[in-house]
């Protein structure tokens, strides 16, 4: 299981995109590597600093939840994503892949990670993605910096249907920081092949951008701007 992954760090919230992943003959997928799209969070107040309330988990003590972060459902451009598995737990290195990611989550204090995997309702594109709660914004960005091939978050299965075998293709992997918050996301096209066009690959990037959008991204602005979720 490789992956190559290329992070740029660049601010606050931060999204960059890894290279696609093959678990039979891994290869770099083709053309150039897609412009990282940094999605606008709200301004903070100076005297919080860029990172708002959420600048480390002493100021941000309230624990993360399934019901926060992921909602059943959301609907983009009249495509309805679903919720098709959740989990929750205080064992995060156990919910990534990869030694490095894993040794910098170690000497993060990480304390909770929360994952969902969701599907669009064409049942062409499925994902994870996993929110774990480091202890400052620091060892966050860290994380990212410390990735390298075969570093991402374990995809988790749901008990039937088509995200039962989520991993088993080629898929693409995207980081990123939000205050003291590691995003992880993993997607793929249901039928587990390698994306082979800009079209297609582009169409993947689209639907994960809109995961983040549209969960846990919610949720994290809220607390950054406000202090609560």
């Amino acid at each position: 299981m490789t992956v190559a992954i290329l992070f740029v760090v660049v601010a606050a919230a931060t999204l960059a995109y890894g290279v696609l992943r093959s678990p039979a003959k891994p290869k770099p997928a083709a053309g150039p590597t897609p412009t990282p799209k940094i999605t606008p969070s709200p301004s903070a107040s100076p005297t919080l600093g860029p990172y708002g309330h959420i600048g480390s988990r002493t100021s941000d003590p309230q624990p993360l939840t399934v019901a926060q972060l992921f909602p059943a459902s959301f609907t983009v451009g009249g495509q309805v994503i679903t919720r098709t598995a959740t989990a929750a737990g205080a064992r995060c290195v156990a919910a990534l892949e990869g030694a490095n990611i894993r040794s910098a989550i170690g000497r993060a204090s990480c304390n909770q990670v929360v994952r969902a995997t969701y599907i669009s309702t064409s049942g062409r594109m499925m994902g994870t993605i996993g929110v774990l709660n480091l202890s400052t914004a620091s060892h966050a960005v860290k994380a990212i910096r410390s990735a390298n091939a075969g570093d991402f978050i374990r995809q988790l299965k749901a008990k039937r249907g088509p995200t039962h075998k989520i991993g088993g293709g080629t898929g693409i992997e995207v980081a990123a920081a939000k205050g003291h918050y590691l995003i992880l996301i993993w997607a793929e096209y249901t039928n587990l092949r390698k994306p082979k066009t800009a079209a297609q690959r582009t169409a993947i990037e689209t639907f994960m951008n809109q995961l983040l959008d549209n969960t846990a991204n919610v949720s994290l602005a809220n607390r950054m701007l406000t202090g609560t979720p």
